[in-house]
């Protein structure tokens, strides 16, 4: 695990993907959700979505993420919340999951931790026929300046940083079918305020002191994000495995 990644997990956030849980719920709530489906949340973190829609949405939820601290943070939640989501520890790049086994696949900012296509494979794989996935991420604007992508790339450990049309042809280059594509600009005071009524009171923070070399990563992540905010977007990608 990088140490972007890490210092992220000590902290215990719920949803630092762009837009934030707030702009998670609205797009979820435009996804038609069975009371018997099955969702699958890869790179759930401490499962705040996928409680979220267990509690709300009535449907059989399974958080995945590769790192036990996360999803013993996830479990954690799930007790303190009552609700119901399954958490276990894996790889979004081979899932332990049957084939053609999910109505739903959620990602909120894990494709740009990853070989992208290969998740997305993956992702295809276990939907069903006519399963959908949702994933929103961050991506670079075109007036990005290619010193500010690489340094990006550094401070978070990405091998690549794509754009919103590099995403959309994996997307149809793995053979989904698209819903909705949206760009959108990084989220603005108006927005942090939105958050701020979905405050985490199940959030859980890891007890021991944070290495000062992760606090370092982390202030150097917001320093450029705020300092490239301008060249900035993200995407939300709603398509259909056909």
């Amino acid at each position: 695990m990088n140490s972007y990644l890490e210092a992220i997990t000590s902290l215990g956030y719920g949803n630092l993907h762009p837009g934030g849980f707030s702009h998670s719920i609205k797009v979820l709530r435009g996804v038609p959700i069975a009371s018997n489906g099955i969702i699958l949340d890869i790179g759930c973190g401490t499962g705040k979505t996928a409680s979220y829609l267990s509690k709300t949405r009535g449907a059989y939820v399974f958080g995945l993420d590769i790192s036990q601290k996360m999803i013993e943070k996830a479990k954690a939640r799930n007790l303190r919340a009552g609700t119901e989501a399954q958490f276990i520890v894996g790889d979004a790049l081979s899932m332990p999951f049957r084939d053609e086994v999910a109505d739903i696949v959620l990602i909120e900012s894990l494709l740009i931790f990853l070989p992208a296509e290969k998740v997305l494979q993956e992702c295809r794989r276990v939907l069903k026929a006519g399963g959908i996935i949702v994933d929103i991420e961050m991506t670079a604007g075109s007036s990005l300046p290619k010193h500010a992508r690489q340094q990006i790339k550094r401070v978070c450990g990405l091998s690549e940083f794509l754009s919103l049309e590099e995403y959309t042809s994996l997307y149809e280059n793995v053979g989904f079918k698209r819903i909705r594509v949206e760009r959108s600009n990084l989220p603005g005071l108006l927005d942090s305020l939105k958050e701020m009524l979905y405050m985490d009171r199940s959030r859980t923070v890891t007890k021991d002191k944070m290495n000062p070399d992760l606090v370092k990563t982390l202030l150097q992540y917001k320093l450029l994000i705020f300092a490239n905010r301008q060249h900035l977007e993200f995407g939300t990608f709603i398509y259909k495995k056909s």
